[in-house]
Formats: structure tokens, sequence, C-alpha cells
């Protein structure tokens, strides 16, 4: 006999073996208890959640004529014996019509639908259309069908499967019993495995099965047909965690907590080996890069829900060195270099050098750890304070600093005056409620009152504002040029960068 493959061999035939759907499941009980069932069923989600299956169980239970074949009503768990059941299961039930959209799209495929409807059911109970991908039915198509979807004969039923329901037209929506099928969970991921290799008895290692499930993403079909692959790729009766990391190409997990540990401990020189270590066993540039994004972001979620460090769906190791990685990264800088690991994986996927662009990435996340982690090192002799509004305004009634009054205009949203005070106003001095300042020739000639005068709506308490004859201190918009040069001088005087620009000669510094 021919193989069949695991996705096949144990997919679900009744309503109690689908894995990850409560709710469908006990609604659709309720509606066979009941006898509340609508002519018309939508099944909607990712693939590899059970659309297809469903319908087929749903045509099972509504068809089932049980055991000894006298069976009068729907059944909830179809018998899988009787004449009915077993011609759904080897795909020549009379009544039952299985239609694959995508080959079926046009008008004359739905009118024949229609006509084939008006005729009674021979096998069983209900004639059963299973439309899988609705979705990629044309307009006149669907025009086409929607009257008889709207009164459909009694003895008719129709089940409807689509990955993007978007797509359906609204009148079809409307007409329709919509379930979302739920995509699969990462610990019911794994449980169902170990269930399919216990069935087949073979040994496989939860970290293995963990990193099948996240490569799976939510599919339990994906899940067992990576299984399937992993244990033809092993040869023996057991399945590795090493196994499954190179046959997905998957980086070494270890190797790359080790590159952000010697970056967030300053080693640079030892994260740029450690990398050229995985790039000399085979490694993915590409792939590295999505797998220290995933990595980021799973230390940013266990750093602010703690709780996920029992999250099975990453392996044993993967949680403890990333509780590690919690302790060692503040979160501000874990942040950054997320944000900053984004934007370098796209210049990994244009590059021409991926390899060059991932370490130049890397090098940037020490020198962001850096900035961040010694902010005044980076901020040069000139010091710009913008607190925010809301902490100024929560913590008294008057902005406590020039950079904050300026703010409190935009929140008010007086986006002129808060123009001329980023650009025309030279601060002299200033207290809450005082303002000792300049005006560059911009400013207009009431400026004076009409500053005084939201300054006073806005706070709810008297202002002083005194114009000089002096322009030699800089204004907001000046200051922050000044600002981001000495940041940048900084930048370029870092040993770091001055090692990127000796190696990449064409390389500018910009300051976001």
């Amino acid at each position: 006999m021919s193989y069949r493959v695991l996705a096949r061999k144990y997919r679900p035939q009744n309503l109690e073996e689908l894995v990850g759907q409560e709710n469908l499941v006990k609604s659709l009980k309720n509606a066979f208890e009941t006898g509340r069932i609508p002519h018309a069923i939508l099944l909607h989600g990712i693939r590899g959640v059970g659309k297809t299956t469903t319908a087929r169980i749903i045509a099972k239970s509504l068809n089932c004529l049980g055991a000894d074949g006298t069976l009068q009503h729907p059944q909830i768990t179809p018998c899988d014996i009787c004449l009915s059941c077993r011609g759904i299961l080897n795909d020549r039930h009379m009544d039952v019509v299985e239609i694959d959209a995508a080959s079926h799209t046009g008008v004359d495929d739905m009118r024949e639908l229609t006509e084939s409807s008006k005729y009674k059911a021979v096998q069983g109970r209900y004639k059963i259309f299973i439309i899988d991908e609705v979705h990629m039915l044309s307009k006149s198509a669907f025009n086409a069908l929607l009257k008889t979807l709207e009164e459909p004969p009694p003895h008719v039923k129709f089940i409807f499967a689509t990955t993007e329901i978007k797509k359906i037209p609204d009148t079809i929506l409307s007409r329709c019993m919509r379930f979302d099928l739920a995509t699969m969970q990462p610990a019911k991921v794994i449980n169902h495995l170990q269930h399919v290799l216990q069935q087949e008895d073979i040994i496989a290692e939860v970290d293995a099965l963990a990193i099948i499930s996240r490569a799976a993403d939510g599919s339990m079909r994906d899940a067992l047909s990576l299984l399937d692959q992993a244990i033809m790729l092993s040869g023996v009766d057991s399945v590795s965690a090493k196994t499954v990391q190179e046959m997905l190409g998957l980086s070494n997990k270890d190797a790359l907590f080790d590159v952000f540990e010697s970056i967030f401990n300053g080693n640079v020189q030892q994260a740029i080996k450690n990398l050229h270590i995985i790039y000399n066993n085979g490694g993915n540039p590409l792939l590295i890069a999505q797998d220290l994004i995933e990595i980021l972001y799973w230390v940013i979620c266990m750093k602010n829900v703690p709780s996920l460090v029992k999250d099975v769906g990453w392996p044993e190791a993967d949680r403890q060195k990333g509780q590690s990685l919690t302790n060692l990264i503040p979160t501000s800088v874990l942040m950054q270099s997320w944000d900053l690991m984004q934007k370098s994986y796209d210049d990994v996927k244009t590059s021409h050098q991926p390899s060059q662009a991932l370490d130049v990435a890397v090098m940037r996340l020490a020198f962001v750890k850096d900035i961040l982690a010694n902010p005044s090192s980076a901020s040069g002799s000139h010091n710009v304070e913008t607190p925010s509004i809301a902490g100024n305004i929560g913590r008294a009634s008057m902005p406590q600093t020039f950079e904050a009054m300026a703010e409190l205009f935009l929140y008010a949203k007086e986006g002129l005056l808060h123009g001329h005070i980023l650009h025309d106003v030279h601060l002299i001095s200033y207290k809450p409620g005082h303002l000792v300042c300049g005006l560059g020739t911009r400013a207009p000639k009431n400026f004076t009152k009409l500053l005084k005068d939201a300054c006073e709506r806005i706070t709810k308490q008297p202002w002083e504002i005194e114009i000089r004859q002096d322009t030699h201190n800089p204004t907001i918009i000046q200051a922050k040029a000044i600002e981001r040069e000495n940041l940048k001088q900084q930048a370029l005087n870092h040993p770091l960068i001055k090692e990127i620009l000796h190696s990449f000669p064409d390389a500018k510094v910009t300051i976001n």
C-alpha cells in the first residue's frame, strides 16, 4: 500500500477529534441537538486549520444513517459505517458535491449547481454542496448562486470555506452562518503532535516539536507536514531539535542569543565573530536577521509579560536565555533595538552583500546600546531638555521649562503661535509664568499680546512676557540643529563608527 502522509492519516473524522476549535464544536453540537441547522454555513480561517475537514464532518453528520441504516435525523457523531458515511469518506457520495471554486469560477458552473439543487437527494438525507475557496467565484457566479442561497429547497445545504472573507459579497455573507476557525496555539499543536508520534511509535524532543509548532504559524496541517519531513530526514525512530533546525534552514538560536549577549555586554568583536561562525555553518543572513528580530520580540514580551516564561511554544533553552537577556537589557534599549533591526532587515534583503549588511546592523545595535545607556555622552555641549506635556501638567499648572511651554501650545492646537515660538523666539530667561526673550524679524508686530493672551487662556494664570533686543541665543529649532550636529560629531568620534567608515569609505553618517 502507498504511504499516507500524517496530515491525511490523522485527519479528524468527527467533531470530537477537531483540535483547537472548541467554540465551533460547541455551536455545531447545539445546532444538531436542537435541530437549528442553517441552510448555509461559512467556514473562515487561515490555511491548514481544518475548514475542508470540518465541512466534510458536517456533511457526514447531516447524512449519517446510523450503523443499522435506520437513523431518521442528523447524527452529532457520524458512525463512519453506513453507506452514506462511507460514500463521503471515499469521495463518491452522490448527494455531496465538493467544488473547488478556483477551477469553477464562472457563472455557468453556478447555474449548473443551482439546477441540480432542484432534485432531491438520492443516497442521503440532504443534497450538500461544499464550495472550497468560495471567495474565488466571479461576481456573476455569486449572483447566479444568490437566488438559490436566499430561498433554498428544504433538502439542500451549502457549506462554504474561505481564507479571504473580505472578497465575499455582503449579500452572500448575510445569508450564511459564519464560523471563524481559530489558529492553532503552539501548546495545542505540540500536544497533538505528541499524540500522533505516540500512535506512530516515534520519539521526538519537545524542543523539536516547539520549533515545528512555531514554523507552522497556526496551521495544524503545516505542522503535520513538517513533522512528516523531519521523520523522513531523521531516518530513525526519533526526531531531534537539531534535525528540525537544519531541515528548516534555521540558525542555531543558542548562537544568536550569544550574539545579543556579546552586543549588550559591550563585546562587539565577539558578536561579529559569532555571526561569522553561523555564516560558515551555512546560515542565511536574511533568515538570521529574521531570527534576531523574533528573539528581540520574544525578550520584549518576556520583560513586560513575565508569564510568557512558561510558554511551551518556545524551547526551554530559549526561554532560559531570553529570561537572562531581560535582566541584562533595559526596555528602552530593547525597543530601539527592535525598531533598528526591523529597518535593517530591509537592508539585508536588498543588499548585494547581505552578510555585510547584517554585520553593520549588529554594529549599529552596539552603538545604540552605548548611546541609550549613556545619553549624556551623545548630547554634546548643548543639551535641550524637552519634558512631556502630560508630565508637566500632571505635576504643576504651569509648564516648568521653555520647551514644555512650546509643547503646550502644540497640545492646545495653537499651531501658528507654536511655529513662531520654535522659529522666532530667542530665549533669554524663563521661569513658570515669566518669559524674557528676543524676537526674530518674522514674528508679527502684535506677537507679545497674542502670546500673553494665549498663555493665560491655556494655563488660567497671569503671565509676564518681556521682549528685549537680543537675539544671540538660538531658537528652539536652531538649538536642535546644533544638538544634531554635536550628536553627529560625537558619532563620528565613536571608535565603532570610525571602524565602519574605514571599512566602508562611501558610507555617510546621518542623524534621524
